[in-house]
């Protein structure tokens, strides 16, 4: 009680100035139209830009959930996007209107099942969590495993384009098997302006990290060849979806050594390895059908 008694002594009169010119102002403020406006005024512009720091700093604290939502939103539309390329027609039901595969056949039954394609392709939303470009093969780590339905060999990409192909899956983290892996091969082709899709395979022959090599397109289609050509996924491995981005025609193409009959292509990747952050590995509904046909086809 002692040491409050000094510090008011101390203060006291600061303190008692700051009040009766606290008082002052309200009345001047309260009693004058032009200061009350002015005041008004003022504090609305003020109390403005606090409300202002306040929502951007309520808005970095939830940066992280809004970006994991739009992330997770941008993968339900890639799974859609790729989706759309399978061979399908509009097929009305009744009163709905759906997706009916043509290719596939449709017994006398009424079943919405045979009559509607079903989702070929789901796209899980994952980040980068360890990465190298620095090594002959490189790898890549994600937060994603076995829990999020991950299984090894299922294809990564970005928004950009092709990342890479899951090969050791854990309960919680995957290693991808990067494109810039000397042992990576992705179905690929080029997306002439003609229409045609020559397919060949993309493999990375080390050295700069920004290029790949697309290689077993035949010789014929040099003429239809030029620099800035699109390069995409063919879709013919069912591990990647159809027409993702992979990068453009480097250089001119050139006979390939071992093999004269097809063509060596420089291509520079769209995705910079350097930096890849947030990816989405790409589950097939059809993977476990396809490969069993596969395993039985090789046994021959």
């Amino acid at each position: 009680m002692g040491n409050l008694l000094q510090l008011f002594i101390r203060f006291g009169g600061f303190v008692t100035f700051v009040l009766v010119e606290a008082f002052c102002f309200f009345l001047i403020v309260q009693y004058n139209e032009k200061q009350d406006a002015i005041f008004t005024h003022s504090w609305g512009i003020f109390s403005g830009r606090i409300l202002e720091r306040q929502q951007k700093a309520l808005d970095y604290i939830g940066l992280s959930d809004r970006v994991d939502s739009l992330t997770k939103e941008n993968a339900a539309l890639q799974a859609e996007l790729a989706n759309t390329r399978v061979f399908q027609m509009p097929y009305r039901d009744t009163q709905f209107l759906v997706l009916r595969d043509t290719l596939r056949k449709v017994d006398g039954s009424d079943s919405v099942i045979d009559k509607t394609t079903r989702p070929h392709y789901e796209f899980i939303a994952a980040k980068v969590v360890g990465n190298s470009i620095t090594s002959t093969n490189n790898w890549l780590m994600i937060n994603r495993g076995t829990e999020d339905q991950v299984k090894p060999g299922m294809a990564v990409v970005s928004g950009l384009g092709i990342v890479g192909i899951t090969r050791h899956v854990d309960r919680r983290f995957s290693m991808v098997l990067s494109v810039l892996h000397r042992q990576s091969r992705i179905s690929a082709a080029l997306k002439l302006k003609n229409g045609e899709l020559p397919a060949g395979s993309i493999v990375w022959e080390g050295g700069d990290p920004a290029m790949v090599t697309l290689r077993f397109i035949p010789k014929h289609f040099i003429e239809f060849i030029e620099i800035g050509t699109p390069v995409v996924t063919s879709g013919l491995s069912g591990m990647f979806p159809k027409e993702i981005s992979i990068g453009t025609v480097f250089d001119k193409p050139e006979a390939d050594i071992e093999n004269p009959y097809f063509l060596n292509i420089k291509v520079r990747l769209r995705q910079d390895m350097s930096s890849v952050q947030d990816v989405y590995v790409v589950k097939n509904a059809f993977a476990t059908e396809m490969d069993t046909l596969q395993t039985k086809t090789a046994r021959q």
